[in-house]
């Protein structure tokens, strides 16, 4: 039976509440409204700075089932998924898959190759994944290397089908998506949908789904697809900017895994343009974004492998242990450093300088000692360090040790600053460890 679906977001509060203009294109290649999207770069950003010194998520495809995607849009033109199996505008089916001309994806609803944004809801969380980075224009993706396969399943009402949206998860998967971004809720469950998701979990693919903005309990009362119990399943709850649960969030210790930035994020918008918005939706794409970035690094490991690197390193806060799956909040920096290990890669290309930091990668509560070394840092005078964001102590060029006593249980992040004699920033590294429970 074909049920109809909404995604409660738009519903309930993914609300703009603030628009930006096409930006001039600024004289040097720098993004004008980083400043406005606190998740990547404010003091509760999520560790994407370091994580982009690992990856930027390129030649990884993520899916985007939604109101469709702004294809020409100035910061998301250069990261569109290309179907090499299709012969643009010949009027044929090429790859066999009854989509005339599905060179860029597909509508779930009629079969077609038109996947235009007639909402702009799409085009907001495509931004979020892979707006590109460094152009001079609007802001950045969080993999802003990555591409973005847009599936068509919601209309200009943000309205659908549970069989649209089945068939668009199929779709994704059969033309090689592994990440899979579904910002879609709907309260009744559908065999089509439940066979789709079964489908992506026997292909290894991850659908990262937004929890829903009804701020309840969905173990109680579900929210599809959300709440399914799959393996392919990635639950988001939204976080606001100061680090806490958004009051409109959907929660659930067995449904939700962690939680993401989903007040007033700022991303591309229909028109060419830019807004702020806020929802759950807008906080799944940033851990689609994660899994994006994770993949390109180690494309060796499996997304079961970097699902679970997720939700191992989340920033964890008592209130969320009660609420949510992992206990945690999105720490896509410490998530790398767990994935790469021994295979970090601190050299820095443009100055040829090197910073390596050691730690213990787990601990017990106590003193945690940071040490670290440095090639090609003649031109450094001296050294600050910080751990959490608060500075440590500044020391010499000749000192490279640093102990600190930690008590509080959970992740914790070194960073390491080095300054030239008029207090140029030369070289800077970061390093993620875990507290344990004593005992």
């Amino acid at each position: 039976m074909d049920k109809r679906l909404t995604t409660f977001w738009s519903i309930l509060c993914f609300c703009a509440v603030a628009a930006f203009g096409a930006p001039a294109m600024a004289a040097a290649a720098s993004d004008p409204l980083l400043a406005d999207q606190w998740a990547l770069s404010g003091p509760a950003a999520i560790g994407a700075e370091e994580a982009w010194t690992q990856s930027s998520g390129a030649g990884v495809v993520v899916a985007v089932l939604d109101t469709g995607v702004q294809l020409d849009h100035p910061d998301l033109a250069g990261n569109i998924w290309t179907n090499t199996d299709e012969i643009p505008g010949n009027g044929r089916d090429d790859d066999n898959n009854s989509i005339v001309d599905d060179v860029h994806g597909a509508n779930a609803f009629d079969r077609s190759a038109n996947v235009g944004d007639d909402n702009g809801h799409g085009t907001h969380v495509a931004g979020i994944i892979a707006a590109r980075k460094g152009n001079g224009i609007g802001g950045s993706g969080l993999a802003p290397g990555a591409k973005i396969m847009p599936v068509k399943v919601l209309d200009a009402n943000m309205s659908g089908t549970t069989d649209a949206l089945a068939a668009g998860i199929r779709y994704a998967v059969d033309n090689g998506a592994r990440i899979i971004n579904v910002s879609v809720n709907a309260d009744t469950p559908a065999d089509a949908l439940k066979s789709a998701v079964d489908y992506a979990a026997q292909h290894g693919a991850i659908i990262v789904a937004s929890a829903g903005n009804n701020g309840r309990n969905i173990d109680l009362l579900p929210s599809y697809p959300a709440s399914l119990t799959s393996s392919a399943v990635f639950s988001i709850a939204a976080q606001t900017a100061g680090g806490i649960l958004w009051n409109l969030s959907n929660t659930g210790l067995l449904s939700v895994d962690l939680a993401a930035p989903g007040e007033r994020i700022a991303s591309t918008a229909r028109g060419s343009g830019y807004q702020s918005r806020t929802g759950t939706s807008a906080a799944a794409p940033f851990v689609a974004g994660s899994l994006a970035l994770l993949s390109a690094a180690r494309p060796d490991l499996s997304l079961a492998a970097l699902r679970e690197a997720i939700t191992a390193t989340t920033s964890r806060t008592s209130l969320l242990g009660k609420l949510l799956g992992s206990g945690g909040r999105l720490d896509v920096g410490a998530a790398m450093h767990r994935v790469m290990g021994a295979n970090w890669r601190t050299a820095s290309a443009s100055t040829g300088v090197a910073l390596r930091l050691s730690t213990k990668a787990k601990a017990r509560a106590g003193k945690v000692t940071l040490r670290w070394s440095a090639t090609g840092a003649e031109a450094v005078t001296r050294w600050r360090v910080s751990l959490d964001g608060r500075v440590v102590k500044t020391l010499p060029v000749t000192g490279a040790r640093v102990s600190k006593r930690v008590v509080r249980t959970g992740t914790h992040k070194w960073r390491v600053v080095g300054f030239d004699a008029s207090g140029a920033k030369v070289v800077a590294a970061t390093r993620a460890f875990k507290v344990l429970r004593k005992g």
